[in-house]
């Protein structure tokens, strides 16, 4: 299986580096699915411009030890790797390789997190200000006509304000930890069930904070999850 001519070797850098760069840019982009076997060693040489075998295998290296890549015995050769969230475990596996399933294990880490958690403990302790700096991201999120990445960014503020507002070091310092993680995922989220809910929920739930306390703040979040969940599994 060949690879496109899109790849360009500048000599002074490191030929393994930029081996390494491009197969990941290629991979990011989704050339190769999940469990698709990669060119071999010779075609890659090939078209890499007749780099050495060295620099291929060092390139290759990299992904193997990124987690992206691995190698099947008796010859078979290489493939992208199957991700689950087994991998949330290994720090270095890069989040664009999250997977559909795996997005369903973030949005119940966000459930339980939201509706049991993180949101009714800051119920109780929010201030005005951290109120007003949730208030812009609101406006923001309504304004925002189309910019997936914008939204799904400020998605995930909106969320860090609330661990932030309930004034406990764990739930911030655990909030804190799966950002990177968010970062990835809400882009994948937001494009699968839009933006229309999202609006309309992360509005309801400042004003809960706002204005309401105790299980109605908690049956509002449910509410939500529900909602959203049905729609991530249709």
């Amino acid at each position: 299986m060949p690879i496109q001519n899109s790849t360009k070797i500048v000599r002074q850098e490191k030929i393994s580096n930029q081996v390494y760069e491009q197969l990941l840019a290629q991979i990011k982009s989704n050339k190769w699915k999940e469990g698709a076997k990669l060119p071999s060693e010779n075609e890659m040489r090939q078209e890499f411009g007749g780099v050495s075998r060295i620099s291929i295998r060092e390139a290759m290296q990299k992904l193997k030890a990124l987690g992206i890549v691995e190698t099947r015995h008796g010859g078979e050769g290489s493939f992208i790797r199957r991700v689950t969230s087994e991998n949330y475990r290994d720090m270095l596996f890069p989040m664009f390789m999250i997977d559909k399933n795996s997005l369903q294990e973030i949005l119940e880490y966000r459930m339980v997190m939201e509706v049991g958690g993180a949101t009714e403990i800051a119920a109780t302790r929010i201030t005005k200000e951290e109120c007003d700096a949730l208030e812009e991201i609101v406006v923001r999120m309504e304004q925002n006509a189309d910019d997936i990445k914008v939204f799904a960014h400020d998605d995930i503020q909106f969320h860090m304000g609330i661990a932030k507002a309930t004034k406990n070091n764990m739930l911030t310092n655990v909030a804190l930890f799966m950002q990177d993680l968010m970062n990835a995922s809400m882009e994948s989220i937001v494009t699968h069930l839009g933006m229309h809910d999202g609006r309309y929920y992360h509005r309801l739930i400042l004003e809960a904070l706002r204005y309401i306390t105790g299980k109605k703040q908690l049956g509002l979040c449910a509410s939500m999850w529900l909602r959203l969940w049905t729609g991530f599994q249709s």
